[in-house]
């Protein structure tokens, strides 16, 4: 994920991190069923509507091909045959691969006719990324994007099975399989290719508030009679008809499992149940109270409802269940507290003596889910960390981010998750949910889409869950979002930092060997932003670029020797090479300019829009991360040379930036608008603490604040690979909304800068430790260089957690080289002193004293600094050089 790279950059590769298809099974569900009469066709549903929380079942028919190895010997692994990265041999009746690299594949010749086609196959894994199936056709005998599928593979060592749906308009001729895109061993115990279709059927959704209607698309081109709930009826062709459904001659409950059936003539039946939630029906029930909560207790154990101020406002409906069905649980006492209660094969604890913190525990002797917990109200804001961040209004699991079919995000693999935290804020009630176990699998659906039933709904699955709720106020009583993320981290705390990977010397000369090495273009006197060895270069050939310069003189205390610099280079930029190179005054033309160029692109509500290709689906032309680059830049530029047009600018913008809740949009070379990112949080940060500090308004410290936790959901607060603890998500979504789809995949140069604006907070806000994060940020990205090999030195720009392997392109390490610097107390970019009238940048530390400005530089050297924004003073350091700052 790099700045401004080239379309053909992120075109998808074999091997990368792709769309997918589902791996679709039947659902085992049980209930209550109940009559129903009557239809109603309406339209058919398009990608705004709510997602489909079940996949659509596939019906699988006689196999074409089978290869089970059990009669191939080592060599001819069955006609199947390594083409890259990649060795085959047949062992126990088992097909093993050696993954040599980023992208094994091997092929095998085929003969299938044109149609509905899936790949039955039995694998097991220690590899990492998608798997992937091309194939080739009579009419197209290569392999290309045209022809392939995508599929989730597991990548724990147990052996898994998998379907894998294709359509295919010509005769088959030959099969690939790209079983990984990282090093590792993949087991195929067997591949089958089957004829098959999918069910023309499709249980869409419960679409009424008491759940009396119940959506069935009919994906075929002719009608088909079905019986529904025992009922018949006739389902027009290519058309969503609204069953209706006869309501139980009981009187209403306030929690219910519905179960509906569809079977028809010659098809596989279809089975799916909804948990109905309605919070106006009274419950037999006893009450404990947790600070201003009000705990009701059902005494079946089936629901617990939670009141404020006289008002449902969230639910645990139901407290915990199995396979669809609610279990009884009975209580040792009702007047107890902790409460504990016990039911078949489960044992739940619920407590808490904080103040509006409910202690859950279930203890289970299978698989179970719960707490359901239902939130009631109109969402404000929503988080999963590391897969959701939701405004007002706004959708989980939508395709505004993600187009492919990993945009269904309800049950996110839990490594995909930064930090154990479910989150709701709706205008009623703000309730948070944390646990412990990382393994456990969270569920998340706003609004709930998965029952079709009232709030929001998240949930765990597992057999030993414990899990805290923190219920505050609703957005319109001034509950946040932040306060539940800070809370959060707070409460399991941050990480220990990671130990670093090699020492300070180490660590100077493989940042060195980079640019030496790796990303050095010695044919065009100058580096290259980034490199992808083999493949590309990341610009065509290389530049002076001054960031590089700059890293390149803090590291050796030597300036390169080069006819011109060229502005930029590195993700933070540091302009120190222009000063010890008697180029200061081409640096302050460059800002200058680039900072009138912003003042005159801001409108005059002093923000700044975006309508280009990303702007599709995001609903305005505007965002977080919009805007907040510019602030910051316009920021910085008063910063080092006391602009007031520029702190003007700077400060408009920001104003017109509170309206903003998410971070989003800060990258829209390649990811939507509307994507989630941490370089939104990353730039308002900087951009209010420069604020804070040019204006002493201590509402831009509290802002910057609420940017850097708006920030920590990106960041891995837990591990269970030697290099996780304080990587980075970047977004939440695609690029191009399909592929790579970046979420569990990080990227820690977007970390980086993040890291870097909350250094710069630090000094100024007390209240947390900001300076952990960033180290912690800081040592990953050191974890993640290349050790040896071609890249050595260079930032991989993403890190397979799985695998622990890296991804190009690989990146110049210059925001690394700033952070440990900055990190270790040593100047690693421009020093800014002011006093008074006066403001100096230099490129060593700097004090003003006395109308004079104090430096400290070694003896000798022979350096730059810039006075008041516009004067250019050259000197030659003895070491203390005394500079007047009078005119």
């Amino acid at each position: 994920m790099m700045p401004h790279r080239p379309a053909a950059a992120f075109a998808p590769r074999p091997g990368s991190a792709p769309p997918r298809r589902p791996i679709v099974t039947a659902l085992a569900i049980a209930g209550l069923v109940i009559g129903l009469f009557g239809v109603t066709p309406t339209a058919r549903a398009d990608n705004t509507d709510l997602p489909n929380a079940e996949p659509r079942q596939y019906i699988l028919g006689d196999p074409v091909h089978d290869w089970d190895f059990d009669d191939a010997d080592g060599g001819g692994a069955g006609g199947w045959e390594p083409l890259n990265d990649c060795e085959l041999e047949v062992v126990d009746g088992r097909l093993k691969i050696r993954s040599l690299g980023g992208d094994p594949y091997l092929s095998v010749p085929v003969k299938a006719a044109a149609g509905s086609l899936a790949i039955r196959l039995r694998v097991r894994s220690d590899a990492d990324g998608k798997g992937q199936f091309f194939w080739s056709t009579i009419r197209n005998p290569g392999h290309d994007e045209s022809r392939q599928v995508r599929f989730d593979l597991i990548h724990d060592g147990q052996w898994h099975d998998y379907l894998v749906p294709l359509e295919s308009a010509a005769d088959l001729t030959s099969l690939r399989f790209d079983p990984a895109m990282a090093v590792g061993t993949i087991e195929v115990d067997r591949i089958t290719l089957h004829r098959g279709r999918f069910h023309p059927l499709e249980i869409a959704r419960i679409d009424s508030a008491d759940g009396r209607r119940v959506l069935i698309h009919n994906h075929d081109d002719q009608p088909i009679t079905t019986n529904v709930n025992g009922q018949a009826h006739r389902l027009p062709a290519a058309m969503t008809t609204a069953v209706e459904l006869a309501a139980d001659a009981a009187s209403r409950v306030p929690l219910e499992s519905l179960e509906i059936v569809v079977e028809s003539a010659g098809l596989p039946t279809l089975q799916r149940s909804f948990w109905q939630f309605d919070p106006s029906v009274a419950v037999d029930a006893f009450t404990h109270r947790v600070g201003d909560v009000e705990v009701e207790i059902a005494r079946d154990g089936a629901i617990v409802r939670l009141h404020r101020d006289g008002q449902v406002v969230a639910a645990l409906a139901p407290l915990v269940h199995r396979d669809g069905r609610a279990i009884g649980l009975s209580p040792e006492s009702e007047a107890d507290w902790p409460l504990k209660l016990t039911g078949p094969g489960v044992r739940v604890t619920l407590g808490g003596t904080s103040p509006e913190r409910l202690e859950i525990a279930i203890d289970a002797d299978d698989d179970v889910e719960g707490p359901v917990v239902r939130v009631l109200g109109d969402l404000e804001q929503g988080l999963l960390a590391g897969v959701e961040y939701l405004g007002r209004g706004e959708m989980s699991s939508s395709r505004l981010d993600i187009e492919t079919d990993e945009h269904l995000r309800v049950e996110p693999p839990p490594r995909h998750l930064t930090m154990p935290l479910m989150a709701l804020v709706t205008d009623r009630i703000s309730v948070a949910m944390n646990w412990d176990d990382t393994a456990l699998q969270p569920t998340f659906a706003s609004p709930d889409w998965v029952d079709h039933t009232a709030g929001h709904r998240m949930s765990l699955k597992g057999r030993r869950i414990t899990s805290t709720l923190r219920i505050d106020d609703g957005w319109a009583a001034g509950g946040r979002l932040e306060d539940a993320i800070e809370w959060a981290v707070r409460r399991r705390g941050l990480p220990p930092l990671p130990e670093p990977p090699r020492s300070a010397a180490a660590q100077t000369e493989l940042s060195l060997a980079a640019y030496r090495g790796a990303i050095l273009d010695a044919e065009n006197g100058g580096w290259f932003h980034a490199v992808v060895p083999g493949v590309r270069t990341m610009p065509a050939r290389g530049a002076p670029l001054a960031d590089c310069a700059s890293a390149i003189f803090r590291l050796t205390g030597e300036m390169p020797d080069l006819p011109r610099l060229q502005y930029g280079g590195a993700h933070v930029n540091n302009s120190t090479s222009y000063f010890v190179s008697g180029r200061a005054d081409q640096w302050l033309d460059i800002v200058n300019r680039q900072a009138a160029n912003l003042r005159q692109s801001q409108l005059p509500d002093g923000s700044y829009r975006y309508d280009g290709e990303y702007r599709r689906g995001h609903f305005e032309d505007t965002a977080s991360g919009v805007c907040g680059r510019p602030a910051f830049l316009l920021l910085e530029h008063a910063h080092l040379t006391g602009n007031a047009d520029s702190l003007s600018a700077g400060l408009k913008t920001l104003r017109f930036a509170e309206r903003f809740r998410t971070p989003r949009g800060a990258q829209t070379w390649e990811v939507p608008l509307h994507t989630p990112d941490i370089l939104a949080s990353a730039h308002l940060v900087w951009a209010h603490t420069r604020a804070f500090e040019l204006t002493g308004d201590q509402q831009h410290l509290d802002l910057a604040r609420r940017w850097a936790i708006s920030g920590l959901p990106f960041v891995y607060q837990w591990s269970d690979r030697p290099i996780m603890s304080y990587a980075t998500t970047a977004v939440y979504g695609a690029t191009n909304w399909e592929a790579p789809n970046w979420i569990g995949l990080p990227v820690q140069w977007c970390g980086t800068v993040y890291a870097y604006a909350l250094l710069l907070l630090a000094p100024h806000e007390p209240t947390f430790n900001w300076r952990q994060v960033a180290e912690g940020i800081l040592i990953c990205g050191e974890q993640m260089q290349y050790p040896n090999g071609p890249s050595l030195g260079t930032l991989p720009d993403a890190f397979a957690l799985g695998s622990q392997n890296r991804i190009p392109a690989d990146i110049n390490p210059g925001v690394l080289v700033d952070l440990r610097r900055r990190i270790s107390g040593q100047q690693d970019a421009l020093a800014v002193a002011h006093a008074g009238p006066h403001r100096v940048v230099s490129p060593f530390p700097v004090e003003i004293v006395d109308g004079r400005a104090e430096i400290r530089a070694p003896v000798g050297q022979r350096y730059q600094i810039v006075i008041d924004g516009s004067r250019i003073v050259d000197i030659t350091s003895q070491g203390h050089d005394l500079i007047s700052l009078a005119p």
